[in-house]
């Protein structure tokens, strides 16, 4: 068991900390924690108190009467009620079924920050939470004065969006745009509400600037989002009331827009959209319409070029477009989210762009697009680059609902994205599970990456799913386990890439999957190639190579496809 603490994963009260499961783990049901040499309990008891997934997490379970799918295991543990300033001893054991517990993890050792005495506080600045009154300049102020307060780490300023009361809590503003070294901080109760102006989310390029960014070519460090309050984009309007999910709980459900409900359905949508046709003289064609619904409208949260970022514990709400987006950062944990998008079009939880060394755990996420998305730049423009390359991402806990996919690799796979290892996830839901796509022309592709230990239910099924007392439609067929290059994705000309894509040494082990009803989902496995038959690419026949299929456990599900274009497939039990 390797034990670390995360980037950043700490503060003046509380460490987090993460581990490996050992290479024999088969006997494990739960694991330990030790500090300074003192029991203080069991990953599963902490994660019931800590993670915003285990309430789901054990609903799932608790539903599982025979015991069918594959059990998770906890590896995280999260310490609290911590000294400021002061060092703490950590190691980790493995619990076997019989009680007995394993050797002691090799330990480690980390010091809590010293507590904030330089806070800028939003409402002493001038801030109006009133849910009117535009608040980007105040709040532009504080996060620049993190700056020039000479801030030399992520705990040396902290921006607060502070809670008040009920009515006085909820912070309007356009684009904000981060500095190095500083912790941002929404506290529970409190909301940073995008404003419905497009005039207030400048243009990056072709498309306008997120709520929360960072900006230019600038290259950035040691950043922290915080806090229990929301982050909510005022994209769309919501669809009905908020629905009770299957442990209980609210979650909304917002309008799926598109390229002919955007006016009636939009609210920063629409006025983004809006705003791109008032710029050709207020008539559009519907490629110019369908043009602007794809790129004038901003996302939640884009950072980009950051090397240590942390983000935990916020509620993530209607975005005009994508949710959250990391692109060429560097050392990255996304953890403990509530990401609950459902059902904005393009509304993806997190995606990972071009970037280095990440940690997704924790999370919640109830998404309108992919749940998790991993991309790497399309074409010859971006293929085999460097800078292009996505990798070393580690995936585990989550509690994936609703997402066009759970975890997806590409369509954007020209600079290759490998080194994944995704495992003790839960997927309930959604159109597809573990979802590798990309077209021949995009390039690159992917490889070395394992999907393990996970557990699905009604993935890609058109059934009614009754969980937790409650009824849900679930209508779009999907796969459970898909891997093609047959995505929709066009790719013309100068613009293909040199060498078709393709996708390589791909493990997908103890995978328990139940849809309900037989033949009211697509494929449980699908797998293709590329025939290199069509003219207007110049590549060769290309196989899907080195799939490995290890104690696959279906039930109820639709017979598996798999093309010609493979090579080396090893199926050890399914």
């Amino acid at each position: 068991m390797n034990l670390c603490v995360p980037v950043l994963s700490y503060d003046d009260t509380s460490i987090s900390i993460v581990w490996n499961k050992p290479d024999n783990y088969t006997d494990i049901v739960d694991y330990n924690v030790y500090m300074n040499n003192k029991s203080v309990g069991s990953a599963s008891a902490n994660n019931a108190i800590n993670s915003v997934a285990y309430p789901y997490i054990k609903q799932f379970y608790a539903e599982d009467t025979a015991g069918f799918h594959n059990k998770i295991t906890y590896h995280s543990f999260k310490a609290t009620g911590l000294s400021p300033n002061t060092v703490y001893t950590f190691y980790v054991t493995a619990v076997h079924s019989s009680g007995k517990e394993s050797a002691a993890s090799v330990s480690v050792v980390q010091q809590t920050a010293p507590t904030f005495t330089n806070i800028f506080n939003i409402v002493t600045l001038g801030a109006v939470g009133d849910g009117s009154t535009l608040n980007t300049k105040v709040i532009q102020k504080a996060i620049d004065g993190c700056s020039t307060s000479k801030s030399t780490s992520a705990y040396g300023c902290k921006v607060l969006i502070p809670f008040q009361t009920l009515n006085t809590s909820t912070y309007v503003t356009g684009s904000l745009f981060f500095n190095s070294f500083m912790t941002f901080e929404i506290e529970k109760g409190a909301t940073l509400l995008a404003s419905s102006k497009s005039i207030d989310f400048p243009p990056n390029g072709n498309r306008p600037y997120s709520l929360l960014n960072t900006k230019g070519s600038k290259s950035y460090s040691d950043i922290r989002i915080t806090g229990k309050g929301t982050i909510d984009g005022n994209g769309w309007t919501k669809s009905s009331a908020d629905i009770t999910d299957e442990a209980g709980n609210k979650l909304p459900y917002y309008a799926h827009g598109s390229t002919s409900t955007w006016q009636t359905l939009g609210v920063l949508a629409k006025d983004q959209i809006q705003a791109a046709v008032n710029a050709l003289g207020g008539k559009a064609t519907s490629t110019q319409i369908s043009n602007f619904y794809s790129n004038a409208r901003s996302s939640l949260v884009s950072f980009s070029s950051v090397t240590n970022i942390f983000f935990t514990n916020l509620k993530l709400l209607n975005p005009s477009f994508h949710g959250v987006q990391f692109s060429e950062c560097i050392n990255l944990v996304f953890t403990n989210t509530l990401s609950l998008t459902y059902d904005v079009n393009n509304g993806d939880g997190v995606e990972l762009g071009s970037t280095n060394n990440a940690l997704i755990y924790n999370n919640l996420m109830n998404n309108g697009d992919d749940c998790i998305n991993f991309s790497a730049g399309q074409g010859k423009a971006d293929e085999n680059k460097t800078a292009n390359l996505n990798q070393f991402t580690w995936i585990f806990n989550n509690y994936l609902r609703r997402g066009h996919g759970g975890v997806v690799v590409g369509s954007n796979t020209a600079g290759f994205i490998q080194d994944i290892l995704a495992e003790d996830n839960l997927m309930f839901m959604t159109d597809n599970g573990f979802r590798l796509k990309s077209t021949p022309a995009t390039g690159g592709g992917a490889k070395r990456i394992v999907f393990r230990d996970t557990a699905m239910r009604e993935v890609g099924t058109t059934n009614t799913v009754k969980s937790g007392g409650q009824t849900f439609g679930n209508h779009n067929r999907g796969n459970p386990i898909i891997v093609t290059l047959a995505y929709s994705a066009v790719i013309k000309g100068q613009d293909q890439a040199v060498k078709c894509a393709q996708f390589s040494y791909i493990t997908f082990k103890q995978i328990s999957v139940d849809n309900g009803i037989p033949q009211t989902s697509d494929a449980v496995i699908s797998v293709d190639g590329y025939g290199g038959k069509d003219s207007s690419l110049p590549y060769p026949e290309t196989f899907q190579e080195n799939l490995v299929f290890d104690t696959i456990k279906l039930k109820n599900v639709s017979p598996a496809t798999i093309a010609t274009q493979l090579g080396e497939l090893v199926i050890l039990r399914i």
